[in-house]
């Protein structure tokens, strides 16, 4: 399956990073989580206190970030916190960020890059909002990815371990669904030809099993 493109959409909590994460162990693949980049402009826009209502000035910060299967670097640097960077405060950060459309334009190159990249040395799984339907249209594999926004929020507080905070999460999690899918510039939807998964019910491996098997299937086909 080397050099397969494989896109892995859905809302925060529907199990997006973790599939991809196995997914990607499972072929040797690359995993490309383009989330992290526009968290790490939302990190860094609070901590030097961009308006966040500044398109020109958060897309001076979003210059400043690259994305790698390692995940965002700011300044060439590798954002190693990643418990921050999923605070509720840079995660309504990150949507407000995300619907800036100077934002996504530069960060838009930044991802199909690193995928191009990534896919030419060995093919890439790559996560996010958009990614089947605007970052990597082209991808041959695309897998939009759903769960009750109770389960989601329920991941979440164990993900972060702030279940002491589930309401929280919850509501901010709600607000975020109707940011990203109502946002005129690249809404989160599904693509038309994505295959759409429901996690709610199902584990880890059970949703795994499905994306592998999704991707013989195809290679089956093109063999």
């Amino acid at each position: 399956m080397e050099g397969l493109l494989i896109a892995i959409d859905g809302p925060a909590g529907s199990g997006k990073s973790s599939v991809a994460r196995a997914v990607a162990d499972k072929l040797g693949f690359a995993n490309l989580n383009t989330g992290a980049a526009y968290r790490a402009v939302a990190l860094l826009a609070l901590r030097e206190g961009v308006d966040l209502d500044d398109g020109a000035s958060l897309a001076e910060v979003s210059r400043r970030v690259s994305l790698d299967e390692r995940g965002a670097l700011v300044d060439g640097v590798l954002v190693r916190e990643s418990a921050l960077l999923r605070t509720p405060e840079v995660s309504a950060a990150a949507s407000t960020v995300s619907a800036r459309p100077e934002v996504r334009a530069v960060l838009l190159e930044v991802q199909r890059e690193a995928a191009r990249e990534a896919s030419t040395q060995r093919g890439a799984v790559v996560e996010g909002r958009d990614i089947g339907t605007v970052v990597l249209p082209d991808a041959e594999l695309k897998i939009f990815l759903s769960a009750a926004p109770e389960e989601r929020a329920r991941r979440r507080a164990h993900q972060t371990g702030r279940e002491a905070e589930l309401d929280r999460i919850r509501e901010a999690m709600r607000k975020r669904d109707r940011q990203d899918s109502e946002r005129e510039t690249s809404p989160l939807k599904p693509a038309p030809d994505a295959v759409t998964l429901d996690t709610t019910s199902l584990d880890l491996d059970g949703v795994v099993s499905r994306v592998l098997e999704l991707a013989r299937e195809l290679r089956e086909k093109g063999a």
